[in-house]
């Protein structure tokens, strides 16, 4: 595997992070919104910050492997 395939790996797997993300905020809205118990709730919490240091982390190598930094500016 060359550096360029293994960064696009890490961005790859980077982007599974945040799809998990979006499935667990919505299993969390509806946790919240169907009154399941606050335990549950508290584990989904959990697991999302789990998957945002994930994605931070790859992030962190992606850019440092690459050099191309992400693009903080908003449009609109």
């Amino acid at each position: 595997m060359t550096q360029d395939q293994f960064i696009s790996q890490l961005v790859a797997n980077n982007k599974g992070e945040q799809d998990a993300m979006a499935g667990y905020y919505l299993l969390l809205s509806e946790a919240r919104r169907n009154g399941l118990p606050k335990e549950l709730i508290e584990d989904i919490e959990e697991i999302i910050s789990d998957e945002m240091n994930h994605s931070k982390k790859l992030t962190r190598w992606a850019t440092e492997l690459s050099g191309i930094k992400p693009s903080t500016s908003s449009h609109g």
